[in-house]
């Protein structure tokens, strides 16, 4: 910033003498033995399709349904992805204040990205190509997928600004963020979030260098083609071999080995990619 009188040669070597501070103070902690409600859980969805909506995001909701009545804190967010849905998540706000708050981070998506072009295609970014080889044909309809994620029952108490901690205590909470993977889990982890579920439909790699994201699909062409890519296999849901509550639960068991030290997927194969906030809002 230039009120800073800094360039950028000497913000990055701050940055970086910072940086290396961290790195040793996180050295020496240990690991505590904690409960489930301790943990903060975001959540987030990438290259979605038709089973998307049936089988992994519905897995991920069950999830939070579970742990929300034990003081787990979470967060969903991708804003421009609940275009078509966005009176159905309003509806899910504990209170009017917070349907209200919801609205208005929406409200200014659509008014920077969408009104003053005077239209409503997104084509190829909402919904993106792989969400319509997928067989999602609207934003409609990948929005209303995307809202199982938050399950049947919870409803979220606060909303959040980019990378903005949560601050009114356990549950679930709705934080304004780009529908982009990378950026978007880039975000939650800066809010403090120590572990991501990530569901997805035609596959995707992301990776996070402080929280671990967990990969799960229930689509068997991913299962059978991108297998080094997923933690967990839900695609016995949509052949009957499994329900929610077993989906949900095996979830739970796979997110608590996590956090107990097992390596995802992304970090077997060192997927750590990550995204800056832009300087304007993204479809």
């Amino acid at each position: 910033m230039p009120s800073q009188k800094n360039g950028d040669i000497s913000t990055i070597a701050a940055a970086s003498r910072k940086a290396k501070e961290f790195l040793q103070w996180a050295s020496e902690l240990r690991r505590e033995e904690c409960g489930v409600s301790d943990l903060w859980i975001s959540v987030k969805c990438g290259e979605s399709d038709t089973t998307s909506g049936l089988a992994a995001n519905p897995t991920v909701g069950n999830l939070i349904d579970k742990l929300d009545p034990v003081g787990a804190t979470t967060c969903f967010g991708e804003t421009s992805e609940i275009t078509g849905a966005e009176e159905i998540c309003a509806a899910r706000a504990k209170t009017p204040e917070v349907a209200k708050k919801f609205k208005d981070p929406w409200q200014a998506y659509m008014a920077e990205v969408i009104e003053p072009y005077k239209t409503s295609d997104l084509s190829e970014s909402q919904p993106t190509k792989g969400n319509i080889e997928g067989g999602l044909t609207a934003i409609e309809e990948k929005a209303f997928g995307n809202l199982e994620k938050i399950g049947k029952k919870t409803r979220y108490i606060d909303v959040l600004t980019p990378a903005e901690q949560p601050s009114k205590g356990p549950g679930l909470y709705f934080t304004d963020t780009s529908s982009a993977a990378a950026e978007c889990v880039t975000l939650q982890a800066a809010a403090g979030f120590v572990v991501h579920l990530f569901p997805t439909g035609q596959g995707n790699i992301i990776g996070n260098l402080i929280e671990p994201v967990i990969k799960l699909t229930g689509n068997p062409r991913t299962v059978r083609t991108m297998s080094e890519h997923v933690d967990l296999d839900v695609s016995g849901l949509l052949r009957r071999e499994m329900n929610l509550e077993e989906a949900g639960d095996q979830l739970i068991e796979t997110m608590i080995r996590t956090c107990n030290g097992r390596l995802t997927a992304a970090e077997a194969l060192g997927h750590r990619e990550f995204v800056l906030t832009k300087l304007y809002r993204s479809a």
